[in-house]
This record gives C-alpha cells, sequence and structure tokens, in this order.
C-alpha cells in the first residue's frame, strides 16, 4: 500500500465526509486529513463551488467531486454543479461516464456500505408486515409545491401525518424521522424536484421504516429499487389515479401483502452489494487514492 495520503475536504457536509473516510478505510488506504497542502481535495456543493475555484483546484491537486443535489436547496433554487467537468473523478447521481464519472446517488451515503456486513444486510432487506398506527406519513423541511399538492389530495381520503416543519399537523416537529414514520402504513417520498438518476434518502428512509414508500422523482427509479416493493407516481396519467390505486391498497389485504417480503433494490445493487470482492466499491476507491 502506497504512503499515507493527505485528504482534505472542501464544502462537505460531515455525514457524507465521515462516509467516504469509512469508506476508504475499509479498503486500507491510509490517509490523515489536513486543510492545506492536500494532495487529494474532495469537493461538494455545500458552499460556495463556483466553476473557477473548481478548475483552479484541479490544476493543482487530484480532486474528487461528489453531489447528490440537483439545483434545488432549501426549497429555492439556486445553480449548482450536478457535475465537475475539471475533477480527476465525479462521484454524482448523473448516469453518465462522461467527465470521468461514476453514478453514486445520495441513498448509497445513507445505506452505509462501508462494511461487508452492511452490504449483506442491505441486500437482505424487505418490508414486513408490522402494526399499523397510522394511515401514512410526511417529513420533509421545506415548501415544495408538487409536493405539498400531493399531500393534500391524498389528505383528503385519510388524515396523512405531517411531523417536520412543512405542513406540520401534528403539533410539533418530530424528533426522530424513522422512529416517527415507522408507525405508518405508507410514506411519501417525493423528491424536491425532478431529475434523471436524482435518488436522494428519501425513500431508502420509507423502506428503513419498513413503510410503503409513495415515490415520484428520478423516472429510473427502478434501476435503483425494486418496483413491486414501492408505488411509483410515474406509473399513474394522474393524481387521482394514483390515488384510487393508494386506496385499493390500503384496503386489500392480499394487495398490500404483494408488497412484503421481496428484496427492495434493484437486481444491479443486488449484485452490486452480494459481490464477495466489493468490485464496485473497490474500483472507487483505487481510482479516489491512487
Amino acid at each position: 500500500m502506497e504512503s499515507k495520503k493527505r485528504i482534505q475536504f472542501k464544502n462537505f457536509c460531515k455525514g457524507c465526509q465521515n462516509e467516504f473516510t469509512n469508506f476508504l478505510k475499509e479498503f486500507n488506504y491510509e490517509f490523515e486529513i489536513v486543510t492545506n497542502n492536500a494532495q487529494i481535495i474532495f469537493i461538494s456543493v455545500f458552499g460556495a463551488t463556483p466553476s473557477v475555484m473548481l478548475k483552479k483546484l484541479s490544476e493543482k491537486h487530484k480532486t474528487v467531486f461528489f453531489t447528490g443535489e440537483s439545483g434545488r436547496f432549501g426549497g429555492k433554487s439556486r445553480i449548482i454543479p450536478r457535475i465537475n467537468p475539471y475533477a480527476h473523478l465525479n462521484l454524482t447521481f448523473e448516469n453518465t461516464s462522461q467527465y470521468n464519472n461514476i453514478r453514486y446517488p445520495l441513498w448509497l451515503v445513507y445505506a452505509q456500505i462501508h462494511k461487508s456486513e452492511n452490504r449483506k444486510k442491505l441486500a437482505n432487506m424487505t418490508l414486513t408486515k408490522k402494526p399499523i398506527h397510522g394511515f401514512c406519513s410526511f417529513v420533509y423541511s421545506n415548501p415544495i409545491k408538487h409536493r405539498d399538492d400531493f399531500f393534500k389530495q391524498l389528505s383528503s381520503y385519510k388524515k396523512v401525518d405531517a411531523g417536520g416543519n412543512s405542513l406540520n399537523n401534528v403539533g410539533k416537529k418530530v424528533k426522530d424521522k424513522l422512529e416517527f414514520q415507522t408507525k405508518y402504513k405508507f410514506c411519501i417520498a417525493y423528491e424536491n424536484c425532478l431529475q434523471d438518476g436524482y435518488t436522494t434518502e428519501k425513500i431508502f428512509d420509507a423502506y428503513r421504516s419498513n413503510s410503503i414508500p409513495i415515490y415520484y422523482g428520478s423516472s429510473t427509479i427502478n434501476d435503483d429499487f425494486n418496483p413491486q416493493t414501492f408505488i411509483n407516481a410515474h406509473d399513474f396519467n394522474s393524481i387521482d389515479s394514483l390515488i384510487e390505486y393508494i386506496k385499493k391498497v390500503d384496503n386489500d389485504d392480499d394487495l398490500y401483502n404483494s408488497f412484503m417480503n421481496k428484496p427492495i433494490f434493484s437486481e444491479k445493487w443486488l449484485n452490486i452489494f452480494k459481490d464477495p470482492q466489493a468490485t464496485f466499491f473497490k474500483n472507487i476507491a483505487q481510482k479516489i487514492m491512487t
């Protein structure tokens, strides 16, 4: 193994930074985190990331650009790069190999793939029957029109409990999103915006809560998750027809149970998680560190 590398993180959220450092440790790469004189700089979008800065950094350092975010933060649109043409390696949600990009969607960070035992657990994840204490959950911080509109229309059928800042109707903001969602049969998993490949933690958190996700966002969502385990709003011509199907699942035990006890991930990701050599992840680590 090569000598210890100096790594710097710029504009990274702490959770994402920790996931990448844990990821590199799994494959026995030695490194130290520095604030200057880095050999490798990880750059993300949680801060100012103008193209001029990205270009200058890439001229002097090996750069790894990561983003799981599209062009919307906090309910407000602003221009953020979805791929960095100057980086030596891009890890983004974009489904392209252009600019040395590898698709690495944001839900993958939340999946904590840096241990082989975690990957085995992911491969075995299913929805299972459970005691139901509510119809549907909705936990979001920011108002997004298409998401809020769906919440309001579905609420005309049965109450949807909103435990976040947005449209809160449970009296206070819930402290533990996953614990709150676990009580419900369904979970609204709507992305902030529509972009192919842009798949965040929202649907994965619904699965972790053992609730059937009602998903809207990436039209290529089936590339990541098993379509037999969630309700895909893209499969319906209108919100009305989507809600009619949700009602049917809600009132038909056999149909509801048909979502249970199946792998939640697509065949593609099941094969990646089951690979004893961890080839997909090992190759990324090698591209970063060599």
